[in-house]
């Protein structure tokens, strides 16, 4: 029996992002025993010339696609603003061609995106229900998009990762922490550049790297003014294997988000066995328990960040024990091979219908 075949379209997997990661799992997992998989780039991080010609050249991959490869279902993910309109045409596109169209939306800040317009509103509605099944990453938006299109529309499929079964010992006399993100407001890390300057006043020792792309010139300034050099390290952009070296070495993640979908990095952490510090936002109160696994806080609350780091970088024996906890979370629940299981269903429904 020949497999049924997905044409999945999302970003370059040379790009940067929590997106990549997932693409980059789902297409490394069991899912290939089932289905035969061919993925689209639409976009990679550039010039706006290079943003364009990839966009074109998959544009043509795709009708190309359609006529040749004569997929079964196509997958696309899709996040805001310019990445919503461009898989918009591709949906479009798709649709001429009577394919049923899964939309994965990785958006962390899709209500701001639907509700900046009356005319965008619209356009947004009218392509999510133009989408035979919405994929979105945590009951707290299954909620949120459930008032946009019919409830059965919607399949929540957390992020998943590869469990690893080894622990790793950590003996640091002074505890690091590590910041895992695009640096800037929307990630919380000037909040947390102000919380490491108060646990400094207050004498708890502790170290920081934050490690990824964005206002980096902006952090380092304020870092300068707050006098926290030679406690904070930037270390810019890592790839996946520098990422995976700092979450064997460091003692907790924290992240103190305005709006997510579910971090991948948190989810990488957990993996790890490392504490999480965040925030009440998006999917990450379904992973974070307060006060159990890691803390969660009001973002913008930098006294309550304050107090929360203050406890893990005095307690070895606090951070091990969440650790743990941790460890056992991303095996019961958030193994991609388990999670793999429940994407292929959503294949299998839709093939069905």
């Amino acid at each position: 029996m020949k497999k049924p075949k997905i044409l999945v379209v999302g970003s370059s997997l040379k790009d940067k992002g929590g997106i990549v990661t997932v693409i980059k799992n789902i297409e490394q997992s069991s899912i290939n025993d089932h289905y035969k998989i061919k993925r689209i780039e639409t976009y990679i991080t550039g010039s706006i010339l290079n943003r364009v010609s990839i966009f074109i050249v998959a544009l043509f991959k795709l009708i190309y696609s359609l006529m040749s490869f004569r997929p079964n279902v196509i997958h696309i993910h899709m996040s805001e603003k310019g990445s919503f309109y461009r898989k918009a045409i591709i949906l479009v596109i798709s649709k001429l061609f009577n394919k049923p169209v899964i939309l994965h939306i990785h958006s962390a800040s899709f209500d701001e995106f639907y509700n900046s317009n009356e005319f965008q509103k619209k356009v947004i509605k009218f392509i999510l229900n133009k989408a035979d099944k919405l994929i979105v990453l945590s009951k707290q938006w299954e909620k949120y998009y459930s008032n946009i299109v019919p409830k059965d529309k919607i399949a929540v499929l957390y992020n998943g990762v590869y469990r690893i079964e080894q622990k790793f010992k950590r003996e640091h006399t002074i505890p690091i922490g590590l910041f895992l993100g695009r640096l800037g407001e929307r990630k919380g890390t000037y909040d947390l550049l102000s919380s490491i300057k108060k646990l400094k006043e207050n004498g708890v020792l502790g170290k920081f790297y934050f490690a990824g792309d964005g206002e980096i010139e902006q952090v380092k300034q304020l870092i300068k003014e707050y006098e926290l050099e030679e406690i904070v390290t930037v270390l810019g952009w890592v790839n996946s294997t520098q990422i995976n070296d700092l979450l064997k070495r460091v003692d907790f993640l924290v992240l103190p988000s305005y709006n997510e979908g579910l971090p991948m990095a948190i989810l990488e952490a957990m993996n790890f066995g490392l504490p999480i510090i965040s925030t009440y936002v998006g999917g990450i109160p379904e992973v974070i328990t307060n006060s159990d696994n890691g803390y969660l806080i009001e973002p913008g609350e930098i006294d309550e960040l304050t107090k929360a780091l203050t406890s893990l970088l005095k307690s070895e024996e606090l951070r091990i024990e969440m650790g743990e906890k941790n460890r056992n979370i991303i095996l019961k629940r958030f193994d991609i091979q388990s999670l793999m299981k429940d994407l292929s269903n959503i294949y299998s429904r839709l093939l069905q219908s």
